[in-house]
């Protein structure tokens, strides 16, 4: 029966380690697609600096200033989103390699299916381990009364010593 217990486990330990890394996926995309806004605002902005940069003529060098300035603003104010787009979009450049592009989003809702999937065998799983489980302590149960009623009948058998002390 334990060794029932352990193969149980030992089905669940994959499962697990699955869904843990969907979360991650999931958590990741989220991440991608919440916060590519704010990435690309930034990256138009310094595009638009890197035009006027290049243009020559009467006040050109103040415009790419201001742009430039306007895109520093933009960054610091939401650095945290674009680090958060960054870090998601190398994760998952990482973990999806060729199949990961920038311009099409993760494909979220294939993986939610999955996790339902594995979900569900999870429960399955774990309804047998706790069934097993209960079983087992029943079995612990009835080998303890049985080692506790061979213990007291041995005893019984066992002649008793007086302990008295006769003056």
């Amino acid at each position: 029966m334990i060794g029932k217990q352990q193969d149980i486990r030992d089905k669940l330990k994959p499962i697990d380690r699955r869904l843990k890394t969907l979360d991650e996926y999931i958590r990741h995309s989220g991440n991608f697609k919440a916060n590519r806004k704010y990435k690309a605002q930034y990256e138009k902005l310094y595009a638009q600096y890197k035009t006027l940069k290049k243009e020559t003529g009467f006040g050109a060098g103040r415009k790419a200033q201001k742009a430039l300035i306007a895109a520093n603003e933009y960054h610091s104010t939401h650095s945290d989103e674009i680090a958060m787009y960054d870090k998601a979009e190398k994760y998952l450049r990482d973990v999806l390699q060729g199949r990961f592009d920038t311009k099409k989003l993760p494909l979220v809702t294939k993986w939610k299916s999955e996790i339902v999937k594995l979900t569900a065998e999870r429960k399955l799983i774990e309804a047998d381990y706790y069934k097993l489980r209960d079983e087992v302590k029943e079995a612990e149960q009835i080998r303890k009364s049985i080692y506790s009623i061979v213990r007291a009948k041995h005893q019984r058998m066992q002649p008793q010593r007086a302990h008295e002390i006769d003056l």
